[in-house]
């Protein structure tokens, strides 16, 4: 076999990684990643001939792969830290058990996804997700972890916020109020009064989506929303007027952030990395403010739609696209669909609905 040759990228000082100028580029939002796995080299231990086997620090008697011994036939170390701070080109980090002055190798980003999958394709887990979609959420709402249902959030709303932290606050506590759960057949309601990061929060704890007809959308631009079933008895949670107030003072270097790349589009990489770093910290920071301070509460009794019609489909004659007879113009026995048929239209956008 060819010999393998490693170039270093750095090397450990103290509780710091401190990397090669020539590969400042591979840092690029790594303010991302609060975990890392670090390999480096084991610069001390250079000998010829090392024990297969040993006696570990526990006592125990293992071979060489099933120990962290650094007299191995590759000396190569493998750890992983907490990414606590990044100044330039060093990153300063917890957990780190590699010696100073010890060559960096590698630097990656944690991955336990594999693991995650691994449990997702356990078949009685599986059984048990398909008979009850929602009981993983259902469960954590009944034992109150916010904190695992904004991490799971995440996923569906793509980042990590102080307004999808709300939402996930609010439908959390309303739903946990009513003894609520959803099963996607119209009989629990979402009356949503934004259409920003908070609706995220309330489509995923409360299982009322566009989708499934369980939420509804009013346009009104507040931080508030209803929970309610086919009775239209329920309850209200509106952010209180003071609540932006408690979450600047909180968490104040995420207000300049935000101006920056929300309000001015700056959305240069690492002012991005920033923003998603101090977003991440602001969000679950935000889960530890005590309700009353951010939320006003009401039990409401609101007027509710009927169950969603079932449409027939038709195809425009134009586009030969098929779409709901009534998103149409008729002339005669043909069918037009609003766009061909040149009809302005309802939108939803960031800015509210608009006509198109």
């Amino acid at each position: 076999m060819n010999t393998i040759q490693f170039q270093p990228v750095g090397m450990v000082a103290g509780n710091r990684l401190v990397i090669n100028t020539e590969y400042l580029g591979g840092l690029l939002n790594i303010g991302e990643c609060e975990y890392l796995d670090v390999v480096y080299y084991f610069h001390e231990s250079e000998n010829k001939t090392f024990p297969l086997s040993g006696i570990t620090r526990s006592g125990a008697e293992r071979g060489v792969f099933a120990s962290r011994s650094p007299n191995r036939p590759n000396l190569i170390g493998i750890t992983t830290v907490k990414l606590l701070e990044i100044k330039a080109n060093e990153l300063v980090v917890e957990g780190l058990d590699a010696k100073n002055g010890s060559p960096l190798l590698d630097i990656k980003c944690c991955d336990t996804s594999l693991f995650a999958q691994s449990a997702d394709k356990n078949p009685v887990h599986q059984s048990i997700i398909r008979s009850e979609p929602r009981i993983e959420i259902k469960n954590h709402i009944l034992r109150k972890e916010t904190e695992l249902l904004l991490t799971k959030a995440g996923q569906l709303h793509g980042h990590y916020c102080p307004g999808l932290a709300m939402g996930i606050m609010a439908a959390a506590f309303a739903m946990s109020e009513m003894r609520a759960d959803s099963d996607g057949m119209e009989d629990l309601l979402a009356i949503t009064e934004t259409n920003n990061c908070f609706a995220d929060g309330v489509q995923f704890v409360t299982g009322c989506s566009f989708g499934n007809n369980g939420l509804i959308y009013k346009d009104l631009g507040k931080t508030a929303f209803t929970l309610t079933k086919r009775d239209g008895k329920g309850i209200r949670v509106c952010s209180r007027p003071e609540s932006q107030e408690v979450l600047h003072r909180s968490f104040p270097a995420f207000r300049e952030c935000y101006g920056k790349v929300v309000t001015q589009q700056n959305h240069d990489p690492e002012l991005v990395a920033e923003f998603k770093k101090l977003g991440l910290e602001r969000a679950f920071g935000t889960l530890t403010i005590p309700f009353g301070e951010l939320f006003d509460v009401q039990h409401v009794t609101t007027d509710i739609p009927s169950y969603a019609s079932i449409r027939e489909s038709v195809v425009c004659a134009t586009c030969k696209e098929s779409v709901m007879i009534n998103r149409t113009v008729t002339e005669g026995t043909a069918h037009y669909c609003y766009r061909c048929a040149g009809t302005t239209y309802p939108i939803l956008t960031g800015d509210g609905i608009s006509v198109q």
